[in-house]
Order: structure tokens, then sequence, then C-alpha cells
């Protein structure tokens, strides 16, 4: 219940009525600050003002109705977090209302800081795992959420390929911890590699690599790979031949060729690099890279292998 008010905006209270059958839990989280009353509201809270046909001010009183609300206390969630889980490193840090430095493990040879992240979305998360990415250095940051975030798939390639970890601290309490909001965090970020079989693509920096090894492209053939990449990493269907000429056409060297023998030559260059980083013979790297009757192509990749950044 606690998690989940914190993915809320704003951190919405909790009824101190709901919570009441978690006596000695409540007790303790108000001991740890996690929890805190609201302060009772006084007569000045329940008088409203209204004015009178005559044009009077009056002032009238309002009645309590005894309810009691315990607010959550963001900061002090991330500072048991890491006592709990026990993290180390630099003292915890809260850099936003949204995001708080929790540490790392001391000594750990994967290198991996902890982050508790509340309200990550679509909209926010790839902006934020890119800072939160240059700000860890050379570590690997990994991003608590108090609750599941669905995010789009398109966004978690990204993040993923940005090597970003986010796991939610919801799905990673420790039952058998004594200390309140322990977490299993061991094993988080262990497993982010990306599948052994992954086409990781970066559009800034005109790199690709399959199956781990990186391709070696003529610029012209790396904007038909990411022509082909971008349709094939979400609808997943043909793409015009048209539209790879024009991406031929964005580079720099000009082929002497006809038109569409420069489109099949770039796409036969292209399955010879796949296929020559997969290990496959020229039969099954002919199949990469689809054609159909139109003289459109498809990059016959899985979409969730497919690492666009």
């Amino acid at each position: 219940m606690l998690l989940q008010q914190l993915d809320q905006h704003p951190i919405r209270a909790i009824s101190a009525a709901d919570v009441e059958p978690f006596g000695d839990a409540v007790a303790e989280y108000r001991r740890l600050q996690l929890l805190r009353f609201r302060r009772a509201p006084d007569d000045l809270d329940l008088s409203f003002v209204t004015v009178s046909e005559h044009g009077d001010a009056v002032i009238e009183s309002g009645a309590h109705d005894g309810s009691r609300w315990l607010d959550v206390n963001f900061r002090a969630v991330g500072l048991q977090i890491r006592r709990s889980s026990q993290l180390a490193g630099p003292p915890l840090e809260k850099l936003s209302d949204k995001v708080i430095h929790l540490g790392q493990f001391a000594d750990d040879p994967h290198r991996r800081v902890f982050y508790f992240v509340r309200l990550l979305t679509d909209a926010n998360a790839i902006e934020l795992a890119i800072s939160l990415k240059g700000r860890a250095g050379s570590a690997s940051p990994v991003i608590l959420t108090p609750t599941a975030r669905h995010l789009g798939l398109d966004v978690t390639r990204r993040i993923t390929l940005e090597g970003v970890t986010i796991a939610a601290a919801s799905e990673l309490l420790d039952d058998e911890a004594t200390l309140p909001l322990a977490l299993v965090l061991a094993p988080v970020g262990m497993s982010a590699e990306l599948p052994p079989d992954a086409l990781e693509i970066s559009e800034h920096g005109f790199t690709a690599r399959y199956h781990r090894k990186m391709l070696k492209l003529e610029p012209r053939d790396f904007r038909v790979l990411l022509e082909l990449a971008r349709e094939a990493g979400t609808d997943g269907g043909f793409v015009p031949g048209e539209d790879l000429l024009t991406a031929l056409a964005e580079g720099k060297v000009h082929d002497a060729l006809p038109q569409g023998e420069q489109v099949t030559g770039s796409v036969s260059r292209l399955r010879n690099a796949l296929g020559s980083a997969a290990g496959l013979e020229r039969a099954a790297a002919q199949k990469l890279i689809q054609n159909d009757r139109k003289g459109g192509y498809r990059l016959a990749i899985e979409p969730g292998k497919i690492f666009l950044a």
C-alpha cells in the first residue's frame, strides 16, 4: 500500500482506518518516519467564509469527521530501502521530488548504482535513464520504481540499449527479512544483457552490431539497414524500394549504378554482413532480408531483438 501511494501524483495519504489492522507495523513505520500523521485540523481549518446578500462576510464553522490521515515520506522510504537492502557508498541524496540516489553494494564487481524513481512514464523514462546513466559514470544504473511500470516496447528497448535496468520495488520485497522494505537486489541488473542474437543500432553513432559483432558497413548501407530496422522493430512490414533509395541518396557518396540496382546492391551487402556476423551459410543469410514482388524489403529479425538508440 505504501509503495502504491508513491506512484500517485501527488503522493496520496493513507487513511488511519485502512492501516489499523497493521497496528504494530504502522507503529514501526511511524518510528522510522516512513509514515507521519497529518496535523489534526483546528477551528481555523474547519472555518469558511461566505458573503451575505447584503455583502457582509460571514464566518461559519464546519464539523470534523474524525478521520486521521498518514502521509508517506518519500525520502524516508528511500533511506529505509538503502539500510534494509545493505546499500553503501555516498550518503543518500534526493535529486528531485521523483528521484533518489540510493547507493550501491560495497565491492560489487558489476558496479551497479541504484536509484529510486517514482512516476516513471513513457514520456520521461528515456530522458531520465540517459541522465542517470551520465550521472553513474562507468557504473551500471539500476532504476527501482515503487510499483511495476508498463512502458512501451520502443521505450523499453531504448533504455535496455542504454544499459539501464528498471525493476519494481514492490516485486523485490524480501518476505523473510526482519527489517521493513528490505529488497532482494543481488540479482537485479545481472541479466540486463541484450539477447546474444540482438541487432543493436546506434543511429547517432552510425554503428551496428549483430550477434555481438560489429558490422562493417558503408554509410549508405547503414542508412538502409536503419530504415529496415525501424520498420521491423514496429510494424514488421516491408519497406518500399523508393524509401530505401531515398536513404541511399542521403549519403555523401553517390552510386553510378541505375537506381534499382543501387538498392539491390545495398541489400546484398547487408545480407552478407548480417550473415557473416551470425555465422550463417549464404542461403540462410539471404533470408535475413526478404523481398516482395513490389520491390519492397523486410528485415526478418524479431522486433524484440532489435534495439535502436
